[in-house]
C-alpha cells in the first residue's frame, strides 16, 4: 500500500510554474515534474475554493455534497458554508473508517473539525479563537518551541504596500511549512494533507506584476515586485523539497491546485443589469426611490471604497464592528430594497451565479417549477446574451451555462440555475447586490487576477508511471485515484474516475456499495465567528 502525501497550492497554474521550474527557480517542483507525471486539472464550475477542495476531497459534484460557494444564497441574504455543510464523506473520513492514519492541515472547508484516526487543523473559514484542531489540544504542545500557528493573512493589500504584503504572506508560508514538517515528524501516517493559501491572496492582488499583457501592467514596478513574488512561490517550493526529504521511498506525492490563475480586468454589477431588463424589481417606497436616485447618482460602495483607497484607510476598514459597517451598508442600495414578490431572477457569488425566485426554495419565490420556471430562465438567458461593454460593444457574456449540466444529485437544487462565463473570466461579478451605478466597472478592491477553470496536477513516486502526461483529469478525479493507489476500493456513487493512465498500478479498479449514512445537521457558526470569517472572506474579495 503506497502513503501519500497531498500538498494544495491554492490558485496554482502552470503558466507560472512552467516558465519558473524551466528558469530553476521551482528546483523541487521541477523535479516532481521531470520524473513524475503532470498536466492541467479542471475545477469545478465555477471555479471557486470554496466547492472545489470538497469536490476533491469527496470525490463527488456539489450536487452530492452540497457546497457550492463560500456562501449559500437565501433570497439575497446569505449563510456561511462550514464543514458541517458537506453532505458527503471526505477522503480522510473514508480511510479513518477503514483504519488508517490520517493528517489534514489547513484545506478549506474543514471547520469545524469532523473527528479521524489522525489530526486535522481547519481551513480559511475556521475563526482564529477557540477550537479549530482536532484533536483539540494538537498544538499546545508546539507552544513553547514554535511560533503560533496562523489561520489567515493579516495585511490586506493597498497599492504601494506591496513589500508589507508580500511579507505577510511569505511570514504565512514559513508557519505553515514549518508546523507541516513537525507534524510529519510527530505523527506516523497512511495520509497526510498540506495546504498553502497565500498563492491564492497573492495572485488576487498582483497579477499585474506577473502579467505584461495586463492593461494595469507597469514594468518599472514590476521589476521590483516579480522577484517578491516569486519568493512566496520558492518558498512552498523549499518546504515541498523539505516534504520529500522526509516522506520516505514508498510516498506517492501529488501536488494539486483547486483551480488556476489570469488576469482580472472588469467586475460586473448584475443585478443592475437584471433591474435594467426588468427581471428584477425595486421597493416602491419613498426610501428606496431616494436610495436609487442617490445610487444611480453616485453613492455606492465603490465611490466610498476608492475614496478610503486615496486615504490609505484600507486596512483600518475591517477593525470597524460588523454592526456598524452594516448600518452603513443600508444607506445603500442593497437586496433589501428589492421587492420579491415582481423579481423573477438575482445574482449573488463573485464568478457569475444567476438564481431564479423559485417557488418552494426560495424564502419568497413566485416562480412555479416546470414550464413557468424554464420560460423565465429562457428570457433571463437571453436576456444576458445582449450585456455588452459600455465602451467596446463586445459581449461581455461568453457562455451561459444551465444549473443541470454542472451538477446532479440530492443537493443540486441548492446551486445555481444559470452559471455565466463573463470574458473569459477576465470579468467577475460583484458578488452582493452592486458596488458601481455603471454595469461594467473596474473591480472595486483593484484586484487584478481571478480564478480560472483549470489548475495543476503535479504526481511523482511510488505507484506513478513516469513521463506520461496527465490529459482529461477534473478535481473529482483525485480522490478515487488515490483510493486505488492505497488498495482500496472505490465507493460506487464517488463522481470521479480513477485516472489510471498516470499510475503503474495494473490491478482492476474495485468498486464497493457503501451505504448511505445520514448526514448530520448542519451547524450555524456563533454570531462572533460568523462575523470573523464573513469579515475575512470580505477582506479577501469574495463577498465584495
Amino acid at each position: 500500500m503506497s502513503r501519500v502525501l497531498v500538498i494544495g497550492i491554492d490558485g496554482a497554474t502552470f503558466d507560472l510554474l512552467r516558465p519558473w521550474t524551466e528558469a530553476g527557480d521551482l528546483p523541487n517542483l521541477a523535479r516532481l515534474m521531470e520524473e513524475g507525471t503532470h498536466g492541467p486539472l479542471e475545477s469545478t464550475l465555477p471555479p471557486v475554493t470554496s466547492p472545489a477542495w470538497p469536490t476533491f476531497a469527496t470525490g463527488k459534484n456539489p450536487g452530492k455534497h452540497g457546497v457550492f460557494d463560500f456562501i449559500r444564497p437565501m433570497g439575497g441574504r446569505f449563510e456561511l458554508v462550514n464543514a458541517s455543510s458537506l453532505r458527503a464523506p471526505t477522503l480522510w473520513e473514508m480511510l479513518s473508517q477503514k483504519g488508517l492514519k490520517v493528517g489534514v492541515m489547513n484545506v478549506p472547508v474543514t471547520y469545524p473539525p469532523k473527528p479521524v484516526n489522525g489530526f486535522i487543523i481547519g481551513g480559511m473559514l475556521s475563526p482564529m479563537e477557540g477550537t479549530f484542531t482536532y484533536p483539540a489540544d494538537l498544538l499546545d504542545q508546539y507552544d513553547d518551541r514554535m511560533k503560533p500557528y496562523r489561520i489567515a493573512p493579516s495585511v490586506q493589500y493597498k497599492g504601494g504596500n506591496e513589500e508589507a504584503f508580500i511579507a505577510d504572506l511569505l511570514d504565512l508560508v514559513d508557519r505553515r511549512g514549518e508546523y507541516a514538517l513537525q507534524l510529519m515528524k510527530d505523527h506516523a501516517y497512511e495520509f497526510l494533507m498540506f495546504h498553502f493559501q497565500a498563492t491564492d491572496v497573492l495572485q488576487h492582488a498582483l497579477w499585474k506584476f506577473v502579467d505584461p499583457t495586463h492593461p494595469r501592467y507597469d514594468a518599472e514596478r514590476a521589476a521590483r515586485v516579480e522577484p517578491a513574488f516569486k519568493r512566496v512561490y520558492r518558498q512552498i517550493d523549499r518546504y515541498i523539497g523539505q516534504m520529500l526529504d522526509d516522506s520516505g521511498d514508498d510516498a506517492t506525492v501529488i501536488v494539486m491546485s483547486d483551480h488556476g490563475f489570469g488576469p482580472l480586468y472588469h467586475t460586473v454589477n448584475v443585478n443592475l443589469f437584471l433591474l435594467d431588463q426588468g427581471l428584477l424589481k425595486l421597493k416602491e417606497g419613498a426610501w428606496t426611490r431616494l436610495k436609487s436616485q442617490l445610487f444611480r447618482a453616485g453613492l455606492t460602495p465603490a465611490a466610498i471604497w476608492h475614496l478610503i483607497e486615496r486615504a490609505g484607510l484600507q486596512n483600518y476598514v475591517w477593525q470597524v464592528s460588523k454592526s456598524t459597517r452594516n448600518r452603513v451598508v443600508s444607506k445603500f442600495l442593497s437586496f433589501d430594497d428589492v421587492d420579491w414578490s415582481r423579481t423573477l431572477a438575482y445574482s449573488i457569488g463573485h464568478v457569475g451565479q444567476v438564481y431564479i425566485n423559485l417557488k418552494g426554495r426560495e424564502p419568497e419565490g413566485i416562480v412555479a417549477p416546470g414550464a413557468e420556471y424554464e420560460a423565465v430562465r429562457q428570457r433571463v438567458t437571453r436576456a444576458l446574451e445582449e450585456l455588452r461593454h459600455p465602451e467596446t460593444g463586445k459581449a461581455m457574456v461568453d457562455t451561459v451555462i444551465p444549473g443541470e449540466s454542472v451538477v446532479h444529485g440530492p443537493y443540486a437544487s441548492r446551486g445555481a440555475d444559470l452559471h455565466l462565463v463573463l470574458d473569459g473570466y477576465r470579468a467577475i461579478a460583484f458578488p452582493l447586490f452592486a458596488a458601481d451605478r455603471r454595469v461594467v466597472t473596474r473591480q472595486i478592491r483593484g484586484d487584478s487576477g481571478c480564478h480560472r477553470r483549470h489548475g495543476v496536477l503535479i504526481a511523482w513516486g511510488e505507484g506513478i508511471r513516469p513521463d506520461e502526461a496527465v490529459e482529461g483529469a477534473r478535481i473529482m478525479d483525485i480522490t478515487p485515484t488515490i483510493l486505488h493507489l492505497m488498495g482500496l476500493p472505490v465507493s460506487d456513487d464517488i463522481d470521479g474516475r480513477v485516472l489510471t493512465s498516470m499510475l503503474s498500478v495494473t490491478r482492476a479498479v474495485e468498486y464497493e456499495c457503501v451505504e448511505r449514512a445520514e448526514a448530520g445537521d448542519e451547524e450555524e457558526l456563533s454570531a462572533e465567528d460568523t462575523a470573523e470569517v464573513e469579515e475575512r472572506l470580505r477582506s479577501l474579495g469574495y463577498l465584495g
